[in-house]
């Protein structure tokens, strides 16, 4: 179960930083300042899910070779 929950991690982790460079270089132009600053937010929110999916992942990896 571990290795499937890094493989959601990673993925997350790879749709966020993708996100945020399009929403940095791509949405400038097409969306407002605060549609921008909400989009941002979601990024920042997903990286943060990412990241907290990871940590449980190499936990529960490390917790069963012991």
């Amino acid at each position: 179960m571990d290795k499937k929950i890094l493989l959601v991690a990673a993925i997350l982790g790879v749709t966020a930083i993708i996100l945020g460079a399009f929403g940095a270089h791509g949405l400038k132009k097409v969306l407002s300042v605060e549609q921008l600053a909400t989009f941002e937010v979601g990024v920042r929110y997903q990286m943060y899910h990412a990241l907290f999916l990871l940590f449980i992942g190499t936990f529960t990896f490390l917790g069963e070779k012991e």
